[in-house]
């Protein structure tokens, strides 16, 4: 049974998953924090030489990554502990990983091995993050929004913030009828990687007064908790979202203040609601 031993918080290293070949090893690594990789595991194939450890091992991403001192197509690194006349027979596997690791949340500019990255762009090696290292979400999340640009639907628009497929923001339209006619809400919406088995997170960032609504921009909505579906779709939820915004629900509220007027004063109600879309969603 392959196993791999973890050697580091967040890296794990094994050897050939069917164990015939004992120069063969394999490790993963998460994407440092704060780095364009965050969030991403990627994997590494280790080819241990005849004369190991007189010579360093090879090392390569078998995982595709954006990164000046990694080349894109091979997934050979570039670093100095790897040539042979700066390896040293001591030197441990261990060692090798985590001083690639570091290299992930602080590249050698001075010594790229893919020019074009030297001067690396963090947007694009996020996107690379997300496309190879973070697993079916990014293709999930990418079909619904070629869906919602394509269908165009009333009721609100989407798209990227700074280019993360895992963070959109999103304006909720269309609210003819009601107190916020005339506003533009507009909605953050971050992505798991777990998504879609996990519902995304939803806040507004457009004061409302709402009874299902908090000071927080969290909202009351059962499909964003527990009736939540791997079937629904972001259009689904947006849908929503603007029927919540159309007919709230006092009865189960997360502001009980604003619930109370909802049910025993619709003038009142309708009136500071109208008030707070003028001083809040109209730009």
């Amino acid at each position: 049974m392959f196993r791999k031993k973890r050697i580091f918080p967040g890296i794990s290293l094994g050897g050939s998953p069917k164990n015939e070949d004992k120069s063969i090893w394999q490790a993963t690594m998460p994407g440092p924090l704060s780095s364009p990789y965050e969030g991403g595991t990627f994997e590494l194939s280790i080819h241990l030489p005849p004369d190991y450890p007189l010579k360093p091992p090879k090392v390569a991403f078998r995982t595709k990554i954006y990164h000046p001192n990694i080349d894109s197509d091979g997934g050979s690194i570039g670093i100095d502990i790897l040539k042979d006349k700066n390896w040293l027979p001591g030197r441990t596997i261990k060692e090798v990983l985590l001083a690639i690791y570091l290299i992930l949340g602080d590249p050698q500019l001075d010594n790229p091995l893919e020019e074009n990255t030297s001067n690396m762009v963090k947007t694009v090696a996020r996107k690379w993050t997300q496309m190879y290292a973070m697993g079916p979400a990014y293709k999930r999340i990418s079909e619904e929004l070629k869906s919602l640009e394509k269908s165009n639907p009333s009721y609100a628009n989407a798209g990227l913030v700074d280019g993360d497929m895992f963070h959109w923001q999103a304006a909720i339209l269309d609210l003819r009828g009601t107190p916020y006619n005339g506003g533009m809400f507009q909605v953050d919406i971050h992505f798991s990687r777990q998504y879609p088995n996990e519902p995304p997170k939803v806040v507004f960032r457009t004061k409302i007064f709402h009874p299902n609504i908090d000071e927080n921009g969290s909202i009351g909505l059962d499909i964003l908790k527990d009736r939540w579906s791997k079937d629904l779709s972001i259009s689904q939820v947006l849908h929503s979202i603007r029927s919540l915004l159309k007919n709230p629900n006092p009865d189960a509220p997360l502001v009980p203040w604003i619930a109370h007027m909802c049910k025993t004063n619709c003038s009142e109600y309708d009136t500071t609601a109208r008030s707070w879309t003028l001083k809040y969603a109209k730009g």
